[in-house]
């Protein structure tokens, strides 16, 4: 199953594609498309967008700049990177392209390590940590920081499924054996 499901009736359509923006948030449970962080731990909402999965700027009836299906919820960096980017033909014909997790699982093209880098198990994989640097710095030491707490609590970051929950239940539960550990 994808990471994110996306709604199966599109909003009205609309001409001016930042008026879907709502529904794209919830459609990716408020996380990045690509590197797969929560607003609360990649700056907030204001640091999210709209990006066009397949880019705006490329010819194609099925990058119309309205296309509900079309529009990714990204984070300011990755959709910096990803920008208007898309492998050539013959790069696409070798299977280097972007992985798709509205389509695709994570773990079909990555495997997750304990220190918080993503190695690539596929070449669609490779073409995505690569364009989208997805083991910057940043990731690496969120993703690391948020299975040691997910090691403490004697469970593990399922990269599968959408990031908010998991995250919600181990700050309160980390918080709550704080509080417990003080009184």
């Amino acid at each position: 199953m994808a990471v994110f499901d996306r709604r199966a009736v599109p909003p009205l359509s609309e001409e001016q594609y930042q008026r879907y923006r709502r529904y794209v948030r919830e459609d990716f449970r408020e996380c990045c498309a690509y590197c797969l962080l929560h607003e609360l731990l990649a700056g907030g909402q204001d640091n999210f967008e709209l990006d066009h999965f397949f880019p705006k700027s490329k010819p194609s009836p099925l990058a119309w700049p309205a296309d509900f299906y079309n529009l990714y919820y990204a984070c300011h960096i990755c959709n910096h990177y990803k920008s208007n980017c898309w492998p050539s033909d013959g790069l696409l014909e070798k299977g280097y392209r972007f992985v798709d997790f509205c389509r695709e699982e994570f773990s079909q093209h990555f495997a997750a390590n304990g220190d918080g880098s993503w190695i690539p198990r596929t070449l669609a994989g490779q073409y995505t940590e690569a364009r989208l640097r997805l083991n910057r710095a940043h990731l690496v030491e969120v993703r690391g920081l948020l299975n040691e707490i997910a090691l403490f609590k004697g469970t593990q970051i399922d990269w599968d499924c959408p990031l908010r929950a998991q995250v919600e239940l181990l700050m309160r539960s980390k918080l709550s054996q704080s509080s417990a550990a003080d009184s």
